[in-house]
């Protein structure tokens, strides 16, 4: 009873700290895959991965050939086309960097990506990766309307190109800041009795109704694609760069459990015997139970 009350706890102050973060835009559903699509898009996700995160971002709890056998990727491909360095088909994917150096050029060591996609999930890594946008007041120009004031340099500007908050959006975010100013200096003219109590609580109402209009409109104009705006073009067009999102995060959601792909398919026959030996259990209890009933 303790540890549940305990867990219940510590979900409930998740929860709550979740909450008080605000509205994260984009808010977008990653497509979902199974079978060989999904096999194929780690596949692809893992060239993303190697070809623009490992530099920077280790994956230490993941061996080479564990990730070629899991993902059906032959080991000569994978040590022509995969590996940049002189590592082994049987080595750990670590990489160079040194964590003192790193954290001198960055502010902090860029973190091992192992098990990101477990402590974060699959739906806010897909959104993080797609919103950087420019912010000159930043240290690398570009900020992320997920993970706001992130140090990480936009490192996929070359395939995304850059892009900006719209306007309108621009202007809804400035609404939303000047009615949290209004709720806060009504909430503590009500904390000091400064004022009259009444209005100073339809301020706080009245600013709470803008934020809800405003954040709902952002909502929809994140939906509708109008969030952002291209001002530089990359690569790929948005479609592509979210689709090649999705693979990267497929793939770093495999290193995260890679036991998951044979778990899910071991799974159904699991199912299956539970449903067969059922089956064989009921009937032998009629054939018990048929002399006494």
């Amino acid at each position: 009873m303790k540890k549940l009350l305990i867990t219940l706890t510590v979900c409930l102050s998740f929860s709550l700290s979740a909450a008080e973060g605000g509205l994260s835009l984009p808010n977008d559903k990653m497509p979902e895959l199974n079978g060989d699509r999904l096999k194929i898009s780690m596949q692809r996700g893992m060239q993303v991965y190697m070809n623009n995160c490992m530099g920077c971002h280790a994956l230490s709890f993941q061996r080479y050939n564990r990730t070629a056998k899991d993902l059906n990727i032959p080991e000569d491909i994978m040590m022509e086309n995969l590996i940049f360095s002189d590592a082994k088909i049987g080595d750990l994917m670590t990489n160079n960097m040194q964590p003192k150096a790193a954290a001198n050029w960055f502010g902090a060591a860029p973190p091992d990506l192992s098990v990101v996609a477990r402590a974060r999930g699959t739906h806010w890594l897909y959104n993080y990766l797609r919103a950087f946008y420019v912010d000159a007041s930043r240290p690398y120009g570009v900020n992320n309307s997920v993970f706001k004031e992130v140090g990480m340099p936009h490192v996929l500007e070359s395939m995304q190109g850059m892009q900006a908050k719209t306007e309108k959006v621009q202007g809804l975010e400035n609404d939303i800041n000047y009615a949290k100013a209004d709720i806060a200096s009504a909430n503590k003219a009500l904390e000091e009795r400064s004022g009259n109590s009444s209005e100073l609580n339809k301020t706080i109402s009245s600013a709470e109704k803008i934020i809800h209009d405003a954040e709902a409109e952002l909502t929809q104009l994140s939906s509708e694609g109008k969030y952002f705006t291209i001002i530089k073009e990359g690569l790929l067009s948005p479609e592509e760069f979210d689709k090649e999102m999705a693979d990267l995060v497929n793939f770093l959601d495999y290193v995260g459990e890679p036991i998951k792909l044979e778990r899910k398919s071991m799974g159904v026959w699991v199912l299956l015997f539970i449903l067969c030996f059922g089956i064989v259990a009921y009937l032998l209890k009629k054939e018990y139970w048929k002399d006494i009933h």
